[in-house]
């Protein structure tokens, strides 16, 4: 029986574009959460006393990855050397071989596998070799290789692990690289394959296993709730323990505030402290990164729409946040809120009003509904000034921007004078 942690993208010293703190205890925190996560992992390594780890690509952020984050890397390889635990890595698309690196001697039991070809590293264990682990790494960030035929499992009566940094099943939410589908996998014949590339975890097969742990540690709202990794116990060669272990040092949740039944806008503020609440319950002792959405009908919503209402809330939102500890970083209120109007009702009325939302909803029931505003549109797209800071808008974004086309016709030729 032996133990190993399969763990991916840990993405170390990623910038969380797109995130504005201007506290200046959550930009820290933010800053060092790859770090952090990463930390846990090797604490995790130690204390639970496996045999070994391997990590399944994109170990840094970017090909040019910086000083501080590949001598972070290696005091943690160098922390798993000391209690005799080895490492095996592959890189990704993120941190191909072709991108800048410094000089680093690995520490003694530590194998980086090449791009040249996939390598078969053989592990020992209690005096006698227990398992084998075959991995290859991208020789640059856009890898067209179809690397799984480079696969054997030739090593008969080991258990057979497979590193693999690819994008198996066609996940849309990831690129492209290396695509495969699990019966490519299966087919190769071995027992574990270690995948990284796809941010979210999941067991795609089970025998034999093909796993993606996910991330480390989420980096955006789309990135929510555990982020960690797999530890993966093994008896006679056969998977019989898979258990994953949260890492995440500041975790992103969502939730909703309704104003269905609120009167009054410091009934909604409570409200609003009250999911704050919930949150830093739900994140588990750890800070929380969130984003709150105003929800449902009511007579709040025009006051909610005027002046600077929103951003008044969210800035009480975040003072709330960060009164106790772990804080609780409100990144975001959005307005999904609607007003105590009945639409269809207003459509069917023959004025201004009434016309309006009629041409909205044709809009939006178009069949081709990009095409059709993008030929509406033509000329402010086609404007070079424009191009440099719009972008092309999906089916479900431009839905949303006319039905707030519409709350606003509805707000300002329905406003009392």
């Amino acid at each position: 029986m032996f133990k190993f942690i399969h763990a991916a993208d840990l993405h170390l010293d990623s910038p969380f574009r797109g995130i504005t703190a201007e506290s200046q205890t959550v930009a820290d925190t933010l800053r060092s959460a790859t770090f952090d996560a990463y930390d846990s992992l090797i604490t995790l390594c130690i204390e639970r006393k496996v045999d070994f780890l391997v990590i399944a690509g994109d170990v840094y952020d970017g090909a040019d990855r910086s000083l501080r984050a590949q001598l972070r890397f290696r005091d943690g390889l160098a922390q798993l050397a000391e209690h005799g635990i080895r490492a095996y890595v592959v890189h990704g698309n993120h941190d191909p071989l072709d991108g800048w690196t410094s000089a680093i001697d690995w520490p003694k039991g530590v194998h980086i596998f090449s791009g040249d070809e996939v390598e078969t590293v053989e592990v020992e264990l209690g005096g006698q070799v227990a398992a084998a682990v075959s991995g290859i790494s991208y020789r640059n960030r856009r890898e067209s290789r179809k690397l799984v035929r480079h696969y054997e499992a030739n090593r008969p009566g080991l258990f057979q692990i497979g590193l693999l940094h690819c994008n198996c099943g066609g996940n849309t939410a990831h690129e492209d690289y290396v695509p495969c589908q699990t019966t490519d996998l299966v087919q190769v014949g071995m027992d574990y394959w270690a995948l990284g590339h796809v941010h979210t975890r999941g067991v795609l097969n089970e025998v034999p296993h093909i796993v993606y742990p996910g991330n480390t540690q989420g980096r955006n709202i789309r990135e929510l709730a555990e982020r960690g990794c797999y530890m993966v116990t093994v008896d006679s060669a056969v998977v019989v323990g898979l258990e994953f272990c949260p890492l995440q040092a500041v975790q992103w949740l969502t939730d909703q505030v309704s104003i269905d039944a609120l009167d009054t806008i410091d009934a909604l503020d409570r409200a609003l402290m009250g999911a704050v609440e919930g949150l830093r319950e739900r994140g588990g002792g750890c800070p929380v990164v969130c984003r709150l959405a105003l929800t449902g009908r009511g007579p709040l919503y025009r006051e909610l729409v005027r002046d600077d209402g929103i951003t008044e809330l969210q800035d009480r939102a975040r003072e709330s946040g960060l009164a106790d500890t772990p804080f609780v970083w409100v990144q975001e209120i959005e307005m999904e809120a609607r007003p105590a109007v009945d639409l269809a009702q207003l459509r069917d009325a023959r004025d201004l009003l009434g016309q309006a939302l009629l041409i909205g909803q044709e809009i939006q029931e178009a069949a081709d509904l990009p095409q059709t505003l993008q030929h509406t549109l033509a000329e402010l797209f086609d404007d070079p000034r424009a191009r440099k800071v719009l972008q092309p808008f999906s089916a479900e974004e431009l839905k949303r921007l006319l039905s707030d086309a519409d709350l606003l016709c509805v707000d300002m030729l329905t406003r009392d004078e």
